[in-house]
């Protein structure tokens, strides 16, 4: 696709969908209002609904101020002329130190009241994000979008990440990235090995102007075809003393600063 391009012009087409349309669950989508709450609203809608679903996202800018969570089985899918943008607000609460904060965390099943939130693991199917673009406003270093530590059938696809001041795009791999790009950061993806132990995929995309490496990896099996590195110091580094399974085809390497592989 070209870069950046909506992969869902229109709405599509499901009845039993949760539609996050302006006025619903108080939503603006201004890029000015916080629509952290009517967010995570349009998700628990889903998930009470029939205990996983869609929630169709219209051409937007959605600021975000703290971590939503999606809980099992939902798929968040955007359309428009344009994707719509879910976008953390400048120096947002919470994002400045200590371990990684997501803006998007993918859990397993929403938890009853006063119990954890649990992350998402091998039992975890059908999750996605789809045609959705995220950013990282200024002044969060231990911001990353998406957390997707999923399982089968769950994915991330045509979204463009502008990590700017952040740790990183993605934090645990799950099954599959497609057509994804991953602009600026710490890192694009930072991984372990996914929940369910099998390889990850990744096609079709793109890691530009990461300031350590595009990804920094171990035992995520990762299976990398079509992609390309750019304006990086390293794409690909393996945390000391670990391993990793790497196969990487029909890949471009361009303008890399230090070692290409690590």
């Amino acid at each position: 696709m070209p870069n950046g391009a909506s992969f869902y012009t229109i709405r599509l087409d499901d009845s039993k969908a949760v539609h996050l349309e302006e006025g619903a669950f108080g939503v603006v989508g201004d890029g000015v209002a916080d629509d952290t709450d009517a967010l995570q609203a349009a998700i628990d809608a889903a998930q009470e609904a029939t205990g996983f679903g869609i929630v169709l996202v219209p051409e937007g800018r959605y600021r975000l101020s703290r971590t939503v969570h999606v809980w099992a089985g939902i798929r968040l899918i955007g359309y428009g002329v344009r994707r719509p943008v879910f976008a953390l607000a400048d120096h947002a609460p919470g994002f400045q130190e200590g371990d990684t904060v997501t803006m998007l965390h993918f859990t397993s099943g929403r938890p009853r009241e006063g119990q954890p939130v649990r992350d998402a693991n091998p039992g975890t199917f059908y999750s996605a994000l789809s045609n959705i673009n995220l950013e990282i406003g200024e002044g969060n270093p231990v911001a990353v979008g998406v957390r997707s530590h999923w399982a089968q059938h769950c994915f991330l696809a045509h979204a463009d990440f502008r990590i700017g001041s952040g740790r990183a795009g993605v934090e645990q791999v799950g099954n599959e990235v497609e057509d994804c790009r991953f602009y600026g950061g710490d890192y694009g993806i930072i991984t372990t090995k996914p929940s369910p132990s099998w390889p990850f995929l990744m096609v079709d995309s793109v890691f530009r102007g990461q300031r350590i490496a595009a990804i920094r990896t171990e035992e995520a099996g990762m299976t990398l075809v079509r992609n390309r590195f750019a304006h990086v110091p390293t794409a690909i580094a393996i945390n000391p003393d670990r391993a990793e399974e790497l196969f990487i085809t029909d890949s471009r390497f361009q303008d890399i600063g230090g070692p290409a592989l690590i």
